[in-house]
């Protein structure tokens, strides 16, 4: 457990109280929603690095701990459809400071939530959720109408797109200008590239987009400026798909080998795995324009040429030695078979003589 990174039991009908996970030094993630789990939340503080906590759908009661704060990571607080009461603690926020790219989601729709503890004012980058709590009832009066209004259920909206600001020139038909060329306006044609985090460790991409270009194309060999994030989506899971563009190095278009490579290093599973951004699959891989007749390789069954080769080596190995066996077997039955039509020869000129001297004697012959 002390390598833990990602605890998601999501759904998994889990009863009983939630368990004290304080004592994980590395976790980032901590999935437990839609389960039967009661009593409290433990108060002991959970890992700096956690970004997701989810404790929602579940039957937990009690008060929110203080414990919520001063988790500098904290991407996602989700404790609705619970049956937490008393106060809402301010610390939470009040203890963050969060640059541009960063935000926090706290999610306490439907339990018995009576007050807020402290000043409200939470930074712009923070959103809260109240919608049926008691304390509700006097959002007027404590300033609160827009945190306890109708709120969105589900996943946000996609969080990014790339819309860096264009050139005066347009590219020809399936090119594009490539957003971060050194070469100013310089317009190249992209594979376009569907791939999905299937796990990844944390609830905003945002504060991770740097690392995620980074991580990438460091596995696919290519230079930072030759990647593109065209848009990105939250899925159930939660899972998270994006759309790429990756451009040529310094050229218009890629060569055949070059596609070749980048596709088998997406298809077979090549490229490092990252704590952070956890498993990934390979939506599409589109050629276009100039790529539209490339003839990619048929996919690899799996096996490495290594294996492959290994498995063909032994066939042999094991069609030579089943050969001399098949040999030897013959050559045994060949003296055996000798041997026994000599026996029979000698039995059947004794039963001929028995016959002849005996009419009561009765010979048996055994191979």
């Amino acid at each position: 457990m002390s390598k833990l990174l990602k605890l998601s039991l999501r759904n998994c009908s889990l009863q009983g109280p939630v368990p004290d996970l304080s004592r994980i030094p590395n976790l980032g993630y901590l999935d437990l929603s839609w389960n039967q789990l009661n009593g409290t939340i433990p108060s002991n503080k959970l890992s700096d690095d956690v970004t997701t906590i989810d404790l929602s759908n579940n039957n937990l009661n009690g008060i929110i701990p203080a414990n919520f704060s001063g988790l500098p990571r904290l991407q996602r607080l989700s404790l609705e459809n619970n049956s937490l009461s008393g106060f809402v603690p301010s610390t939470i926020w009040q203890n963050r400071t969060l640059n541009g790219t960063e935000s926090l989601l706290l999610d306490f729709q439907n339990n018995a939530l009576s007050n807020i503890s402290g000043s409200l004012n939470p930074p712009a980058n923070v959103t809260i959720r109240l919608q049926g709590n008691p304390v509700c009832t006097v959002a007027n009066q404590l300033n609160i109408v827009e945190i306890c209004g109708s709120q969105t259920v589900g996943k946000d909206v996609p969080e990014i797109t790339n819309s860096r600001i264009g050139c005066r020139s347009s590219c020809p038909e399936d090119y594009e200008n490539v957003p971060e060329s050194p070469v100013p306006c310089f317009c190249a044609a992209p594979l376009k590239v569907g791939y999905r985090l299937k796990s990844p460790g944390f609830s905003a991409f945002l504060p991770y987009e740097n690392r995620f270009e980074e991580y990438l194309t460091s596995g696919l060999k290519l230079d930072l400026y030759q990647l593109s994030i065209v848009s990105i989506a939250w899925e159930d899971g939660p899972r998270l798909k994006m759309y790429l563009n990756l451009f040529p190095n310094l050229s218009s278009i890629f060569n055949q080998s070059e596609i070749r490579r980048i596709r088998s290093m997406f298809t077979g599973w090549t490229i490092p795995d990252s704590d952070i951004f956890g498993p990934y699959e390979l939506i599409n891989f589109t050629l276009l324009g100039p790529y539209k007749d490339v003839v990619l390789d048929f996919p690899e069954s799996g096996i490495s040429k290594g294996a492959l080769a290994g498995i063909i080596l032994g066939a042999i190995a094991a069609a030579v030695t089943l050969s001399a066996l098949v040999s030897i077997l013959i050559t045994r039955r060949h003296t055996y078979m000798k041997k026994y039509l000599s026996s029979c020869k000698f039995v059947v000129n004794l039963r001929s003589f028995y016959k002849a001297n005996s009419s009561k004697c009765n010979v048996e012959l055994v191979p």
